[in-house]
């Protein structure tokens, strides 16, 4: 049975994996902020900003084009009566993807692009997936009620 997240507040153990998540990610910030202070006296602020935009503008379109494809390609598995389990996978991880795309920085859009090939996608898809499972087991059985 799964416990509420809020049962997590009670444990030092999850708060010690929840603060080491959140040291992960500032790294990934700060290394962001230095490669953009770097790259930003190479080539100006201005040309930097517009690449910065230029790349998520392009990541999100990507994303979008992606989970639209996966969305046809699980509404057809569904229908078939089968679980979509890949077509979960891929989802999570181009919800992901679109998250690190929106962060203005190069390592974010790094780990995003990553997240948008099918081996890097494949490998947090099955994390979350996993993690999750009853969820998208759930989420399966509203979908096969729906079509």
């Amino acid at each position: 049975m799964d416990r509420p997240l809020i049962h997590a507040l009670a444990e030092f153990e999850s708060i010690v994996r929840i603060l080491f998540h959140g040291l992960l990610a500032s790294l990934l910030l700060l290394a962001d902020g230095y490669a953009l202070i770097i790259i930003s006296r190479q080539l100006g602020v201005y040309l930097l900003l517009a690449i910065l935009g230029s790349t998520g503008f392009i990541g999100v379109v990507a994303v979008l084009t992606s989970y639209r494809n996966t969305l046809d390609r699980m509404w057809r598995v569904v229908t078939a009566g089968r679980y979509p389990r890949g077509e979960f996978r891929r989802m999570a991880s181009l919800l992901v993807a679109a998250a690190l795309l929106l962060i203005p920085g190069f390592a974010s859009d790094i780990v995003g692009i990553v997240l948008l090939t099918r081996v890097g996608g494949w490998m947090l898809g099955s994390i979350i997936e996993r993690r999750n499972r009853h969820r998208f087991e759930e989420l399966y059985e509203h979908l096969r009620l729906r079509r």
